[in-house]
């Protein structure tokens, strides 16, 4: 009988996604579990409560049916840019700043006036600030992959893709020198993902109905996990996210950043994935539709059509990539009386700006993209792949697999010397 050997958990912005592997990396299922909506006055903010309620019902109803039974690693995704602190206990002092929230402009700005590379990436870090300066969180700042792992092992590491945006340098693989003199106490020890960290605590084994000795591996972000996922390889193949928000990567042989474009390079392996990640997506399109109104209203577009909207859409104030501006607005009008042609202005203005990011990728100095590889829900739209087909100027296809929780599963793999 075939089992699960290598579990992968990401941990998204409305639920998780778990996703086991055997050992010859085939994917055997794909399980979800939802959280609820925070309430509107909490704006950007999630409760890790509800992240850790819903991850323990799962893997406690896995555990009750045997599908855990032969697993012997795992590793964790999280949404890149997440922010909590936590005790010297390891509890939660508050809920977790979001990727995409706002606050932390006057932080990041301080930040930018030490001795770091003009390109560091410290949005997070910035967020950890915020936490500290205005709400008196003086605990260490833990991203949602890192908080798992230390619920899970005991201990407060991180990993490479993740520290990215809280300054650490991925290409020297350290941090840098002005951010250990200042926060070296707090700051966590970085591994590359896939690094085997530890075991799985006992009590929480049995609770789940795991083997004695299960590793738990360093993890990654969301969008790469992605890319881990989707068999892209060589360089010139980018990998498009198309969740609630919008991820680029683009596989290259040497790092390419630019802070005032919101690019930067994430360590993939031996070579680097240049990086972007947009505001836009599909919590834009949520906010006007349906799933059932986003499948039938996209028969009604015309793939061909041109953008004569000029649609930049954003589900609230601020946009990270291709450009960075904290107070752009959304740009949504004007808006058509028949609901396909207002869709069918948001599906071409998501398109246009992952056009415009691979465009700066290669502007940069990085590799010019040859294809593009789909995750995510949106990569399921026949007729929203034709529109980016259209403007991307390359084939379109779907990602070998499309859940980051699978990407995230083969990082376990990795932990027990094992490629899949």
């Amino acid at each position: 009988m075939t089992v699960a050997r290598h579990l992968g958990i990401d941990v998204g912005t409305s639920g998780l996604r778990i996703a086991a592997l055997d050992a010859a990396g085939h994917c055997l299922w794909l399980e979800k579990a939802d959280w609820p909506a925070p309430p509107t006055h909490h704006g950007h903010k999630q409760s890790p409560a509800d992240w850790w309620q819903a991850f323990d019902r799962l893997m406690s109803q896995l555990g009750e049916e045997g599908r855990l039974a032969d697993v012997d690693s795992l590793a964790f995704a999280g949404t890149s840019g997440t922010v909590l602190t936590t005790g010297a206990d390891g509890q939660p002092e508050g809920p977790a700043l979001m990727y995409d929230d706002p606050q932390g402009s006057e932080q990041l700005a301080a930040l930018r006036q030490l001795e770091l590379d003009p390109d560091a990436q410290l949005s997070a870090l910035a967020r950890w600030r915020c936490l500290a300066e205005e709400r008196g969180q003086s605990g260490r700042p833990v991203s949602q992959a890192d908080w798992f792992v230390a619920r899970l092992t005991g201990q407060h590491v991180s990993d490479s893709n993740n520290a990215l945006k809280w300054g650490f340098d991925a290409v020297a693989e350290q941090w840098p020198s002005a951010l250990l003199e200042r926060f070296g106490d707090r700051l966590p020890e970085v591994h590359r993902p896939g690094t085997a960290i530890g075991p799985v605590t006992p009590q929480l084994g049995r609770r789940w109905g795991l083997p004695e000795g299960v590793v738990v591996a360093a993890g990654t972000t969301d969008s790469m996990a992605a890319l881990w996922a989707s068999g892209a390889t060589d360089e010139g193949d980018g990998v498009t996210s198309l969740g609630s928000t919008l991820a680029l990567k683009l596989i290259s042989t040497h790092p390419v950043s630019d802070a005032a474009s919101g690019v930067y390079s994430h360590r993939f392996g031996d070579r680097f994935a240049v990086s972007g990640a947009s505001n836009t997506g599909g919590r834009v399109l949520a906010a006007f539709f349906d799933s059932e109104e986003l499948v039938s209203l996209s028969q009604s577009i015309d793939p061909t059509a041109p953008d004569t909207l000029g649609y930049w859409p954003l589900a609230g104030r601020g946009e990270r990539f291709p450009v960075v501006a904290p107070d752009m607005s959304p740009r949504l009008t004007p808006r058509p009386n028949d609901p396909a042609l207002f869709l069918g202005g948001l599906l071409r203005g998501i398109a246009r700006i992952e056009a415009l990011g691979y465009r700066r990728f290669a502007a940069l100095g990085g590799t010019a993209v040859r294809r593009v590889l789909s995750s995510g829900g949106g990569a399921h739209n026949p007729v929203f792949a034709r529109i980016r087909e259209r403007a991307l100027g390359v084939p379109v296809q779907m990602a070998e697999h499309t859940e980051a929780a699978v990407g995230a599963a083969r990082l376990a793999a990795l932990a027990n010397g094992e490629r899949t």
